[in-house]
């Protein structure tokens, strides 16, 4: 079972069924609180000890918490600008092959 799987359970099937073998209460409550900060907060605060030691009450809890829903809700990522070589780089790296150094020397006798 992937968290997907107990994701879906919880928040779609509301079945409870699911065996907890693979299951990661700290996972799910992480994956929850995208969608109700609030009550993932509440689980956070209140009853992390109690709720992370008992799987089978964790699991119990986030299902009867949440409302059920009709389809699971798509959660968007903000992702990370990826930062493009500059010219200075490259300078780096030839610098590096011809002196044989590595880039770190390099920069270290730059600045």
């Amino acid at each position: 079972m992937t968290i997907f799987d107990y994701l879906n359970d919880i928040l779609v099937d509301k079945k409870g069924n699911l065996p907890l073998d693979g299951y990661a209460p700290y996972l799910v409550t992480r994956w929850l609180s995208f969608l109700n900060p609030t009550v993932a907060s509440f689980v956070n605060e209140a009853n992390m000890q109690i709720l992370l030691e008992n799987k089978d009450l964790h699991y119990k809890t986030m299902i009867t918490m949440f409302p059920k829903m009709k389809t699971a809700p798509r959660i968007n990522y903000i992702k990370k600008t990826k930062e493009e070589k500059s010219e200075k780089d490259n300078k780096v790296s030839i610098l590096a092959n011809n002196f044989e150094l590595s880039e770190r020397e390099i920069l270290s006798y730059i600045a």
